[in-house]
């Protein structure tokens, strides 16, 4: 059986995002900190009545069955506006019917209601139910190629570069400022960093007018590794600034700049650049180009195959066209492009980065007589895409006005040629999971006294977009969602080794006894929003489970993990978020069902549906 291969990611597309093994490495920890963060239980206690119905219609038998659908070849990996995957929204719309799952997507469009030149009117109709659909269109952009101009000049001298996408940087991911194709030309102006945090007296755009023009900055902020920095005076500041840098850092993480939970092109977005250009703080332009050349060995686990890239976007939706994972784009420049712009101040970027570092005060400044034009040239067309929704009222008479969401990412990365990306773990595993939970409530005799809707997005694959369309076009009011659970890739146990790496941040005096009971195979990573009974409940619901829970803090307002619980943070709707391993399949042709765990999507299947049961019961 082949499988397919999304194209190479080079150093500067607008990559998936990074994907958390367990809770990511966070700074001087304390035993409380393991203690609060970890959720073990020794041997799992029998569940109370009111739930045993609900336990029994999960099973592991049944899961793997409705995944082996799932992920066949004959669903062509699901891509978003594909056969595939409106084959797999029908089977899922099916399940629910069986299961007395409500129908909560769009209305049936009348037929027949008008005639042209004045006609009668049809008969009036008894009103119709919803239908397990909410369809939305769109916009395809493939074969892309951009094209940078640069243009200096200073003491009546002009001088002219062209810069080539995908031999000076990488080029094809969907114009700049928020265009798909067109030609930009606009002044430019350097913002250092970019930070702007006027808590602490620094702030890089405090008086700058960046609307209409092409800003240029350097990835990261200043001062990661130099305590003196303004931005380290909190722990707060450090873990907003500079998350710990993870284990085999790859390339394209290291020119980002590193993790990030800020994300600082989306404020500077807000501000109405043209565009966004970005230097690598750390790297060379050398790694670049040796990106930029790679050249790989074909196999039948990782094929290659000449396809242009396909970029999709919410049409005619507020910030339909900002980039993957719903936040601003921006394109990474090498340092000769750089310092081409700011020939006219005397200057080179990294002059200006070892000012900001050295002082800690910005340099920002309009580059004079420096302007920038950014062409690009691309296809584009209109595609109609779904989203698969159904709802179980609460039982309360009042409270059942009020709504819990359960979503996961239905949509992966299709059939290119002979090669089908099946994606059973991501996300064949997690919309399996949203499944158990439907059947699980639809089973229960007693509903949650809150109402249950049940999603599968499309889009997650190419920007978190079906989940995005229904955080700004919500069946029911987001102000009367009062949670969201979100699973992605909950089929793959951790093996000793990466457990053993991830359990390392846990290694302070008082916690050894702890970190030894956590066991491989039940190892689960639990994003949620800090300041709601989510954790509590959480670990109240472990004890009929027994899972190893790692729980990792957000804000509230904050989605880090790059998932479609991003999209609810972003609405305010507080989440919580499970995953389990991140296999080496991640995004490759061999994530097949073959090699993904039933029990553990029951067990966390199981979890999830005593967690939202609990919470929306409350």
């Amino acid at each position: 059986m082949k499988k397919n291969l999304f194209a190479v990611v080079l150093v500067f597309a607008m990559l998936i995002g990074l994907r958390a093994q367990g809770p990511p490495p966070q700074q001087q920890m304390k035993l409380e900190d393991v203690q609060k963060a970890l959720c073990l239980v020794d041997k799992a206690q029998p569940a109370p009545d009111k739930f045993k119905p609900g336990l029994e219609a999960i099973t592991a038998k049944e899961t793997l069955a409705m995944l082996t659908y799932v992920s066949s070849d004959l669903l062509e990996g699901r891509d978003t506006a594909s056969r595939g995957y409106d084959l797999a929204a029908e089977y899922a719309a099916s399940l629910f019917k069986m299961w007395g799952v409500k129908p909560a997507g769009d209305m049936p469009m009348a037929m027949g209601g008008f005639r042209m030149g004045g006609g009668r009117s049809q008969a009036p109709q008894a009103p119709q139910e919803r239908t397990y659909f909410q369809e939305f269109a769109m916009r395809e952009t493939s074969d892309t190629q951009t094209d940078i101009t640069i243009e200096v000049g200073w003491g009546g001298a002009v001088k002219t570069r062209t810069f080539k996408g995908g031999l000076d940087f990488q080029g094809g991911f969907g114009g700049m400022g928020g265009a798909s194709e067109g030609t930009v030309t606009a002044p430019v102006v350097f913002v250092g960093y970019g930070i702007s945090e006027p808590s602490v007296g620094y702030d890089e755009l405090k008086g700058l007018n960046l609307k209409g023009k092409i800003v240029l900055l350097l990835s990261d902020a200043p001062g990661r590794d130099n305590p003196q920095s303004p931005l380290q005076k909190t722990k707060e500041l450090k873990d907003k600034y500079f998350p710990a840098m993870p284990q085999n850092v790859d390339m394209a993480m290291m020119m980002r700049g590193g993790p990030q939970r800020f994300n600082k092109l989306a404020e500077i977005n807000k501000l109405g650049p043209a565009a966004i250009v970005q230097v690598a703080n750390m790297g060379k332009d050398s790694d670049i180009y040796k990106a930029l050349s790679m050249v790989r060995k074909p196999s039948d686990e990782r094929p290659i195959i000449n396809r242009p890239g396909r970029r999709l976007s919410l049409a005619g939706v507020a910030g339909g066209d900002m980039g993957m994972r719903g936040g601003a784009a921006a394109t990474t420049i090498t340092r000769e492009m750089a310092n081409f712009l700011l020939e006219g101040t005397g200057q080179t970027i990294d002059d200006l980065k070892k000012r900001i570092e050295t002082t800690f005060k910005p340099a920002s400044m309009d580059l004079a007589g420096a302007k920038m034009t950014v062409a690009t040239t691309a296809k584009t067309a209109l595609v109609r895409c779904k989203n698969v929704l159904g709802v179980i009222e609460g039982s309360d008479p009042k409270l059942k006005d009020e709504y819990f969401v359960v979503g996961a990412h239905y949509d992966h990365l299709g059939r290119w040629e002979d090669y089908i990306y099946n994606g059973a773990d991501d996300n064949g595993s997690g919309s399996v999971g949203v499944l158990n939970i439907a059947k699980a409530i639809a089973a229960s005799p007693v509903k949650p006294k809150r109402s249950v809707v049940f999603a599968l997005w499309t889009g997650e694959e190419k920007g978190l977009l079906g989940s995005r369309y229904y955080a700004q076009n919500p069946v029911y009011p987001i102000e009367k969602t009062v949670g969201y659970l979100n699973y992605d890739m909950i089929s793959r146990p951790y093996d000793a080794e990466t457990l053993a790496r991830t359990m390392r941040q846990y290694g302070v005096p008082g916690a050894e006894e702890l970190v030894k009971k956590v066991r491989a195979p039940w190892f689960v990573s639990v994003n949620l929003t800090e300041g709601t009974p989510f954790a509590d409940i959480a670990r109240e619901m472990n004890q009929y489970i027994g899972l190893d829970l790692a729980f990792r803090f957000n804000a509230p307002g904050v989605g880090s993990g790059g998932s479609d619980h991003a999209s609810f943070a972003a609405v305010k709707v507080p989440f919580i978020y499970y995953m389990a391993g991140m296999p080496p399949d991640y995004h490759q042709p061999s994530d097949s069902v073959e090699k993904v765990s039933g029990e553990l999507i029951a067990k966390i299947s199981q979890h999830g549906f005593l967690t939202i049961y609990a919470f929306a019961d409350r």
